[in-house]
């Protein structure tokens, strides 16, 4: 069936018809967009076993693995600036935590996992044994006063209300805050290391510690650019946020009562029984790490030396410490699903496009654009000779900026940077059926930004923020591969007309109007 459907794809194309199902004027290739490649494509990048993608953790490798094996078997040509290879490496400083010297344990266990680490301003090893002791929420009149040869449990709910609060990501910083004034007076008291119980399963810092700490399957990385650097902040002394599961296991064992909501009622008897254990935490820097983004073309004919780029972030934000993995589904397996479904057009199309089309899927996306800032300084395609990028992140959801039929679209019409390439991608929406809305909120905030700041024309296809955005709710389950389809084939059409065009695309400046 699928040798059928191709011979008649062609001959249709081959006397300047549409494919069935599609408007005319349709371009070679179109049709081989489809909803089953997609699907296929999404729901690996999405799959817990890669962990939620985490930029330079093995489940981001891959991934990268896995998009340059698509382009090699597409038979596209590497261009990743080494010799014959689809990956192009760029520099990072890495801050983690050394597996064999890092642990919490107690009521007869060693746990490697399940914990965030903050580390203390004394980088050195640390490894503290003695009886854990119950401290409340750390306020001082709750901690004991005999603390020698003791290890601190404080219960880390929300400020001012009682654990459980399903707060946002600045309750969350604010925890943070809290945790840092505890430790500074566990500092004051000669302590080494405070251990912080999480409680609240749906609590805030389960999130938040992706950006602030250590976990033992997360690292923390700086960009060794131009970009500053996201790494953990120091505290006094080591402090170690223990995971709703761990935090409730410690917390009954020293006789404190945990309900379903995570909140926390002290030992009855108004002690603590004793509780053997020890905490060890051993941070460490590696200096020469790096990272990888993915980059092939397809060459073109008679304007080959131009390139169309179609750009989309492999990267997402990896595991929590509770295990749970932030999937990042519609951000952005979708847009690299799509990525790897318009190559494949591409790579079936009857006859190549007369300017080139490179395929780019970076990774640090999410730690600030670092991948593309590192392309678009170290191009592996001269820059003067990219004519556009079409970036494609997040387009698998329905959203009160991109309802059904519709998606969000930046440079917009009001936008200083509008192109005839949006205009062109206006056109096209409206013979697949579909309308543009405003996304200029987002023209700072992907790859296709590292083009923009140095003259290349771009355009945007995003759905807009919903109520999955950066949570580990962000399943394949939920995307819509239908609407996945539509914006995947109005990014290929809109990037092989500007592939076929006898000019470049120019910029309009606000005109006010999508098609005018």
């Amino acid at each position: 069936m699928r040798a059928l459907s191709m011979i008649l794809l062609l001959a249709a194309n081959a006397f300047g018809q549409a494919a069935p199902g599609l408007p005319a004027g349709a371009p070679d290739g179109l049709a081989l967009i489809t909803r089953a490649e997609l699907k296929r494509h999404a729901e690996f990048l999405a799959s817990d076993a890669l962990g939620g993608r985490y930029t330079g953790t093995p489940g981001q490798v891959k991934a990268a693995e896995y998009i340059a094996k698509h382009f090699a078997k597409l038979r596209l040509q590497p261009l990743g600036g080494g010799k014959r290879s689809f990956l192009q490496q760029y520099p990072l400083e890495r801050t983690y935590l050394d597996p064999k010297g890092t642990s919490i344990a107690f009521g007869g266990k060693n746990h490697t996992t399940g914990f965030a680490v903050i580390p203390g301003k004394d980088s050195k090893p640390v490894r503290v044994s003695g009886s854990f002791v119950y401290c409340g929420t750390g306020n001082p009149e709750q901690v004991p006063k005999a603390l020698l040869g003791r290890i601190p449990v404080v219960v880390l709910g929300a400020p001012g209300g009682a654990a459980g609060d399903r707060g946002s990501m600045m309750r969350g910083n604010r925890l943070v805050q809290r945790a840092a004034a505890v430790s500074r007076d566990m500092a004051s008291r000669n302590m080494r290391v405070v251990v912080f119980a999480v409680t609240d399963p749906a609590s805030s810092l389960l999130d938040n510690m992706n950006y602030r700490a250590l976990l033992p399957e997360k690292h923390l990385l700086e960009y060794a650019g131009e970009r500053g650097p996201r790494r953990a902040e120091a505290h006094a002394i080591v402090s170690l946020l223990l995971a709703p599961k761990g935090s409730r296991a410690l917390l009954t064992a020293l006789g404190c009562k945990v309900d379903d909501a995570g909140v926390v009622t002290p030992p009855s008897s108004g002690k603590s029984p004793k509780v053997a254990g020890r905490v060890s935490v051993h941070v460490r820097e590696d200096k020469k790490f790096h990272a990888v983004n993915v980059c092939a073309v397809l060459r073109g004919t008679s304007r080959a030396t131009e390139a169309v780029v179609f750009s989309a972030h492999m990267d997402h934000m990896g595991t929590r410490m509770d295990g749970d993995p932030f999937n990042g589904a519609d951000d952005n397996a979708s847009g690299t699903a799509g990525l790897l479904t318009i190559a494949s057009a591409f790579a079936g199309a009857q006859s190549p496009p007369k300017r080139s089309i490179v395929f780019l899927a970076v990774s640090g996306e999410e730690l600030g654009l670092w991948g593309s800032h590192w392309y678009s300084e170290h191009p592996t395609w001269p820059l003067g000779q990219i004519v556009a990028d079409v970036n494609t992140d997040m387009i698998g959801r329905d959203t009160q900026l991109s309802p059904k039929g519709t998606v969000s679209v930046t440079p917009s019409k009001d936008h200083q940077q509008f192109s005839t390439l949006v205009r062109t991608a206006a056109e096209i929406a409206g013979k697949l059926g579909m309308t543009l809305s405003n996304g200029d909120t987002y023209y700072s905030r992907s790859d296709h930004f590292n083009f923009a700041r140095k003259g290349v024309p771009v355009v945007f296809f995003c759905d807009g923020e919903h109520a999955d955005y950066h949570k580990v709710t962000d399943h394949a389950d939920k995307l819509d591969f239908a609407k996945m389809e539509q914006i995947a084939r109005l990014a290929y059409w809109t990037g092989w007309q500007t592939a076929q065009a006898a000019g470049r695309p120019k910029t309009l400046g606000a005109t006010g109007s999508w098609t005018k």
